[in-house]
């Protein structure tokens, strides 16, 4: 089975995000992407699609809330955390829900 690897070069994923270099390197220095290829220079970067998915939030959330990068680091390492428990929590209500008659 063939697998595709989809990964762009810095200058894509800028376009397709909507903001400059030097804000994908503020994004990556923060740890919210990481590029699967890096290079010794920002230039040489590859990014995937999961990366494009965080960094369009991440500048989302800058742009509506005006917070700084750290703060957005932050803001979305909690609603990763938030997506995670409720994902957990539905699992327990349905395993519960096989010993509990209703």
């Amino acid at each position: 089975m063939n697998s595709l690897i989809v990964r762009m070069s810095m200058e894509e994923f800028c376009e397709l995000v909507g903001v400059p270099a030097s804000h994908v390197i503020e994004i990556v220095e923060h740890g919210i992407v990481e590029p699967e290829e890096a290079g010794h220079v920002p230039e040489n970067w590859q990014f995937g699609p999961h990366a494009l998915i965080v960094a369009r939030r991440a500048t989302r959330l800058q742009r509506e809330l005006e917070l700084g990068w750290a703060a957005i680091a932050l803001a979305l390492q909690l609603l990763d955390d938030v997506d995670h428990l409720r994902q957990e929590n539905r699992m327990l209500r349905q395993r519960l829900g096989r010993f509990v008659a209703v």
